[in-house]
């Protein structure tokens, strides 16, 4: 993947940096966007399956057992490699430390029911 700006991957808007957030029960950095996707970051790049399961309780509001019982076809979700500092996505091995943020957004319910 080429490096470029951080953009939903869903909708191509333009999105800011993550910031640190505290919802309910849940501290995490990452941001919300307009199209209704959520981003999470992990710093590190190593705990991917953590920051997932962030990231799916974040978009169902912090109702975790809701996350749990979703199956793959409720949502869509990415990830990628990302430089905090420059606030770009992709990136070049050897160019610094990358962490990776995950994108999910659920699928509506008919799309979702249809798969």
């Amino acid at each position: 993947m080429r490096a470029g700006p951080l953009q939903c991957p869903f909708c191509d808007n333009f999105l800011r940096r993550p910031v640190d957030i505290d919802f309910r029960t849940m501290e995490l950095t990452g941001g919300i966007c307009t199209c209704g996707s959520v981003y999470v970051l992990d710093r590190t790049g190593h705990n991917l399956g953590e920051i997932f399961m962030d990231a799916l309780t974040f978009v169902c509001r912090g109702d975790i057992d809701r996350a749990l019982a979703l199956n793959p076809g409720d949502y869509d979700s990415v990830d990628y490699d990302y430089d905090h500092n420059s606030n770009m996505t992709g990136g070049r091995p050897g160019s610094g430390k990358l962490g990776k943020l995950v994108f999910v957004k659920l699928k509506d319910r008919e799309q979702a029911e249809n798969h």
